[in-house]
């Protein structure tokens, strides 16, 4: 194992890639902030666990609907284009937050309704990103720039939620959201510039078959797209639930109220920030599928020191080993997913697999609102602990992803 930070002094050598990269950071901390403060805005108003796992299952469920069309319209125009549009739309939903705030008619509802739009509309992003990578950069430097990517968003939460946590007392919730609607449009501009500086045409993949079927049937008929799919959807299932979970934990349990949920959230970005650096650096004696399953197998047991010492400082330790484990392993498997999509099905092919991983999201929130109040939060932690790491144990078994090696351009 040998590690080389030269790969990062090179891949931001590349001025589309750079460019795509600082305005999608700036995005991401002002998508962070936002998350942030409107988790906190609908605890703050209801006080209702219900109500957190409706915003959760909001934030994410609608991508249900709008994925596969995300999909093949990356396809067919353009990851950079259709990004583009994607983030003027956002931006505009999100800025009616602090807008109906400043004429003092904010309610709820208006809440739901921008993370529904938000939700229906993650996918561009989330799938437009790995779709657009390989345009910017060559084969050699994909680990380094999924790794990159990733950094993207464990820097906007180590940054985000700390400081949106100690600016609410002053602004308010709905005033933070004003930074995340003037992000969207500034991520607006750079991807249309970046649409005329890419490697490949990457319109011209939509010459040729569209059929929104073409993704299923190749995660179906390979091992490791298959097998990552599960094994994070069950983690996600886990995650989804620590969102209704852990504010409720920091400000009733612990009695850290929203200062101290912002620095459990940073923390466990932290601990993310640290090892996706490292995973962009490293050369692997090892493939990338075993480290996949022992690291989620970790990342399972790091919950599991949260369910069973409720202290501050156990929280802590927990989630910044959570962070830790878990980051690298949307870098390992969108290296294996790289090496295996072909050019003209990444807008589908990753627009259907992180659509279903991001499923298991809203649905670990839907479960947790109304289960949190029978079963008590230390049970709801460990079942948490349960979905995120035991897939890790089914996943080293699968010898397609044991012995899948990616090799350099």
């Amino acid at each position: 194992m040998a590690l080389d930070l030269h790969r990062y002094r090179g891949i931001l050598a590349i001025p589309a890639f750079r460019l795509f990269w600082s305005s999608f950071t700036l995005s991401a901390l002002g998508d962070s902030v936002t998350r942030f403060a409107l988790t906190w805005y609908v605890w703050e108003t209801t006080h209702s666990a219900q109500a957190l796992g409706l915003l959760a299952f909001l934030y994410t469920a609608p991508v249900l609907a709008g994925g596969l069309i995300a999909g093949w319209l990356l396809d067919r125009f353009g990851s950079s284009r259709v990004m583009a549009v994607d983030n003027l739309v956002r931006g505009a939903a999100v800025a009616a937050i602090p807008v109906l705030h400043l004429l003092g008619a904010l309610q709820t509802w208006h809440i739901y309704a921008v993370v529904t739009v938000y939700g229906f509309l993650m996918m561009v992003s989330l799938a437009g990103g790995p779709a657009l990578i390989p345009d910017l950069v060559a084969k050699e430097h994909l680990a380094t720039a999924n790794a990159m990517e990733t950094l993207v968003y464990t820097v906007s939460g180590v940054l985000g939620p700390p400081v949106a946590g100690l600016l609410i007392g002053r602004l308010g919730a709905p005033t933070l959201v004003a930074f995340d609607a003037l992000s969207y449009f500034l991520f607006a501009a750079a991807l249309l510039r970046i649409s005329g500086m890419s490697r490949t045409n990457h319109a011209d993949t939509g010459r040729g078959s569209n059929n929104l079927l073409d993704g299923f049937r190749l995660l179906r008929g390979n091992a490791v797209l298959f097998s990552t799919t599960v094994m994070f959807m069950f983690a996600n299932l886990g995650l989804g639930m620590a969102f209704v979970w852990l504010p409720i934990y920091s400000d009733e349990t612990l009695g850290g109220g929203s200062t101290l949920f912002g620095v459990l959230l940073g923390l466990m970005a932290a601990g993310e920030l640290v090892s996706s650096l490292a995973a962009g650096a490293l050369s692997y004696g090892v493939t990338l599928g075993t480290l996949i399953a022992l690291c989620q197998f970790l990342s399972g047991l790091s919950l599991a020191l949260v369910a069973l010492v409720q202290q501050t400082w156990a929280a802590a330790v927990g989630l910044t080993l959570l962070g830790l484990f878990s980051a690298p392993l949307t870098i390992w498997a969108q290296t294996l997913r790289m090496d295996i999509i072909p050019a003209e099905l990444r807008g589908r092919a990753f627009a259907l697999l992180r659509m279903l991983m991001q499923s298991a999201n809203p649905l670990g929130g839907l479960l947790a609102g109304p289960l949190l109040p029978l079963i008590g939060i230390q049970a709801a932690i460990a079942l948490s602990a349960g979905f995120v790491g035991l897939p890790g144990l089914v996943g080293s078994r699968v010898r397609q992803l044991r012995t899948h090696r990616v090799e350099s351009g």
